[in-house]
């Protein structure tokens, strides 16, 4: 891949990453910069090349294990409802569950835009296992699986889980190779469970609510 049209995508990806964390005129300013930028090397021959490395470098792996102090009927009773998910992991933008094993996804992408996907649900054993999968056709390839295992009275929560992006925009692309990827946060998010849980029950009336 030439150097310039790769530096040319990743200083129009950063430049859209910016224009999250900063004023209205400045982040405007970023956005109008990075789309120059991009619109400079999508015009280049190896532009496919770049969407495609920037795609790929959207996905991950986890597998974490931490514990809530809270009884495994409670834990599980609030991880059965996909639609609690937003409230403690950040790229999610909203979860509509159905009610029949499947739901539909929606998270913020590298660039500021969204993804949408739907899943359904493997395996569900109460106050023990669910695991769902991407439904097919889905632009986002992900599979998870949560167990739950009483700990004296807290939970064991085990999370494994993959995602893909199997195709996505130059833009998102762009912003993806000038960023970290998102394992990472992905991680810590859910790690926010118990603490979110530990506000939620102290103080039920203080939950989000859908606008």
């Amino acid at each position: 891949m030439a150097p310039s049209i790769l530096l040319l995508g990743l200083l129009g990806g950063a430049l859209l990453g910016l224009r999250r964390r900063t004023s209205s005129a400045t982040g405007a300013a970023a956005t109008v910069g990075g789309l120059a930028l991009i619109g400079a090397a999508a015009h280049r021959p190896l532009a496919e090349a770049v969407r495609k490395a920037g795609t790929r470098r959207r996905s991950g792996t986890l597998a974490v294990s931490f514990v809530v102090s809270h009884p495994v009927e409670v834990v599980f009773g609030f991880c059965r409802d996909f639609e609690n998910f937003p409230q403690f992991v950040g790229a999610l933008r909203q979860v509509r569950d159905h009610g029949d094993g499947r739901s539909h996804w929606c998270a913020s992408t590298p660039a500021g835009g969204t993804i949408e996907w739907d899943t359904v649900t493997t395996k569900y054993v109460p106050n023990r296992v669910i695991a769902f999968t991407s439904a097919a056709g889905s632009p986002l390839e992900t599979s998870a699986r949560l167990r739950f295992v009483p700990d004296g009275a807290d939970t064991c929560v085990k999370i494994d889980a993959t995602y893909r992006v199997l195709d996505g925009t130059m833009a998102d692309a762009l912003a993806a190779l000038a960023t970290p990827t998102r394992s990472g946060e992905l991680e810590a998010d859910v790690r926010r469970l118990g603490p979110y849980l530990d506000a939620l029950l102290a103080n039920p009336d203080a939950r989000p609510t859908d606008t």
